[in-house]
C-alpha cells in the first residue's frame, strides 16, 4: 500500500474505528454487529438507537468497507454482509 493509500484509508475517523473493532476480533464479523460496535465507540455509550446503527451500518456497506477492501484491509462480502480481517 502506497502512502497515498495508506492516508486514504485513516483519513476517516469511522474507518479508523472500524479497524480498531475489528483488531479486536478473531472470527469474521456481520455487517449488523460491526455497525453496533463502532456506534456504540463512536458514542461512547452502551446502548445506541436503531437508527443510529443502521445509518452507520448503511455508511460501512456502501462506503467504509469496500474502500478498505479495494486496499486489502479486509475482506467484505457485500452479499453476504460479513467482514474478515
Amino acid at each position: 500500500m502506497s502512502d497515498s493509500e495508506y492516508h486514504q484509508v485513516l483519513s476517516s475517523d469511522r474507518r479508523r474505528t472500524t479497524l480498531e473493532v475489528l483488531a479486536e476480533r478473531t472470527t469474521p464479523v456481520d455487517l449488523e454487529g460491526l455497525a453496533v460496535a463502532v456506534a456504540t465507540r463512536e458514542n461512547d455509550a452502551d446502548d445506541v438507537a436503531d437508527a443510529v446503527v443502521t445509518q452507520v451500518a448503511s455508511t460501512l456497506h456502501h462506503i467504509h468497507l469496500p474502500k478498505l477492501a479495494r486496499f486489502g484491509v479486509v475482506e467484505y462480502d457485500a452479499n453476504a454482509a460479513r467482514i474478515e480481517t
